[in-house]
C-alpha cells in the first residue's frame, strides 16, 4: 500500500490543511463584500511569530477571489519601495481587467513614474496628465477602483510584515488609501499583518494614525479543542489513525501555537512507521521532541541573534525562576537598577520572547522560548559568564 502524503504544512506563510480557530477575523472580513462602509475595509492583524497572521492574509485573499475580487499582495520590505510595488501590481491588474472586459477606459494611466521605475499604458483616448511622485499610486488605484465598481467587484491590498515598514511609506499609503477608498467609497480594502513591535514603531506616534484607525485583531494561540481539530482532521482525512492518549499528548505539547501544531503534525507523520495502521504513543513523543527543537530554530533563533548583549542578559537573569520573574529580581541578579530595565523589557516584549504577567512581572512567552534561551546561553558561554561575574 502506498503511504499517504504528509498532510501538514510546517512552513511560514503556507496555509495549513485545516484553518482552525479563526472564525472572528474571517467573519468580520466577510462583511466588506456588499458593504463598502464596513470597518473591516481596513484590517490589521497582529501577533507573535508563528501564530498564523500570513495564513490569515492568504485566507482573506481566497475569500476575495471567491467573491470575484482582485488582490494585490506585497511585503512591507521590498527593494523597489512599498508604494512602487503596489502601483506596479495595480497597473498590471488594471491592464488585465480592462483587456478581459473589453471596453477601454475614458481615462487611462499613462507615464506613471515611481522612483526609478516607469510604466506606460496606452489607449485610443488621449490620457489626462498624471502627477508625479506618490500621487501616481492615487491615480492608479482610483481608476482601478472605478472600473471594478462598475463590474460589481473590488480590490484587496494585503501588506505583510508591516512592523518593518518605513514610517513615511505607511503614512503615505494611509493617506492615499483614505482618499481613494474610504472618502470616495470605492471597493478597495486593505489588510495588514505585523508583529507586536508595530505598537512601538508605528502605532504610538502621530505617523501611525492610519493604522490606529484599522479594525484590529490580535492573533493568538488556538484553544485546545481548536488544536485538536487542526491535528486530528488532517490525519483522518489522509486515512490515518491516532489513539486518544497520543492525540492528547501532541495537543497538550503544542500549547495551541499554530506553527508548532503544524510542526508536530508533520513530525508525527514522518516518525510514524505506518500512520494508516495507527500512530503510536512513542512516535508521538518523538514527534513532540523533534518539533520543539525545530520550533526554537525557526521561531526563536532569528530573534535571539538580533538581540543585544544587554537584552540577552535580561533573559538569562529570568532563567533562575521556574515561573514568572519580577523586574526587581532581574535587576538584583544583573546588578542593574530595575528602573533602567524598562527599555530592555519593552524590546523583548515587542520581539515576542517574553510576556507581561502582572505589574512588575514578566515570563517567557512559552516553554519553548525558555528552553531555547537556556540552551543558547549555555552554548555561547553566557551562563558561565554571568555566574562568575566576569562580565560585570
Amino acid at each position: 500500500m502506498v503511504r499517504p502524503a504528509n498532510p501538514f504544512s510546517p512552513s511560514f506563510g503556507i496555509s495549513p490543511p485545516v484553518l482552525a480557530g479563526r472564525r472572528t477575523p474571517l467573519s468580520d472580513f466577510e462583511t466588506i463584500f456588499g458593504n463598502v462602509r464596513s470597518p473591516s475595509y481596513a484590517t490589521l492583524l497582529w501577533g507573535l511569530r508563528g501564530t498564523g497572521k500570513t495564513v490569515l492574509l492568504n485566507a482573506f485573499e481566497d475569500r476575495s477571489a471567491a467573491h470575484g475580487w482582485l488582490s494585490i499582495a506585497v511585503a512591507a520590505a521590498t527593494p523597489m519601495g512599498l508604494l512602487n510595488d503596489i502601483a506596479i501590481k495595480a497597473i498590471r491588474q488594471l491592464e488585465a481587467f480592462e483587456a478581459e472586459h473589453g471596453s477601454p477606459p475614458a481615462r487611462v494611466v499613462s507615464g506613471v513614474s515611481l522612483g526609478m521605475i516607469g510604466i506606460q499604458t496606452e489607449s485610443a483616448v488621449t490620457p489626462e496628465p498624471v502627477p508625479q511622485g506618490h500621487h501616481d499610486l492615487e491615480t492608479v488605484l482610483s481608476r482601478l477602483g472605478d472600473v471594478l465598481a462598475e463590474q460589481g467587484t473590488g480590490l484587496l491590498i494585503t501588506i505583510d510584515e508591516l512592523h518593518v515598514a518605513e514610517v513615511d511609506e505607511i503614512k503615505q499609503f494611509g493617506s492615499i488609501f483614505q482618499l481613494v477608498s474610504r472618502r470616495a467609497e470605492r471597493p478597495i480594502a486593505f489588510a495588514g499583518a505585523a508583529l507586536p513591535e508595530l505598537e512601538r514603531r508605528l502605532l504610538s506616534g502621530p505617523s501611525g494614525t492610519f493604522l490606529q484607525r484599522c479594525h484590529r485583531h490580535e492573533i493568538g494561540n488556538l484553544t485546545m479543542p481548536e488544536t485538536e481539530v487542526a491535528l486530528l482532521d488532517p490525519i483522518v482525512s489522509a486515512g490515518a489513525r491516532i489513539d486518544a492518549n497520543s492525540l492528547r499528548t501532541v495537543v497538550d505539547a503544542s500549547n495551541g501555537q499554530p506553527y508548532l501544531v503544524q510542526l508536530i503534525g508533520a513530525s508525527l507523520w514522518d516518525e510514524s512507521e505506518d500512520p494508516v495502521a495507527g500512530i503510536r504513543a512513542d512516535e508521538a513523543e518523538r514527534a513532540v521532541a523533534n518539533a520543539r527543537s525545530l520550533y526554537g530554530q525557526h521561531v526563536h533563533a532569528p530573534v535571539w541573534h538580533r538581540l543585544s548583549d544587554l537584552d540577552k542578559r535580561f533573559l538569562i537573569a529570568m532563567l533562575e525562576d521556574r515561573g514568572s520573574s519580577t523586574i526587581a529580581d532581574i535587576g538584583t541578579r544583573w546588578q542593574h537598577d530595575s528602573r533602567s530595565l524598562s527599555r530592555y523589557r519593552q524590546r523583548l516584549l515587542s520581539a515576542g520572547l517574553i510576556r507581561s504577567v502582572g505589574h512588575g512581572r514578566v515570563a517567557f512567552v512559552d516553554d519553548a522560548a525558555r528552553a531555547f534561551v537556556s540552551l543558547q546561553a549555555l552554548a555561547e558561554g553566557w551562563i558561565e559568564q554571568v555566574q562568575s561575574g566576569a562580565d560585570r
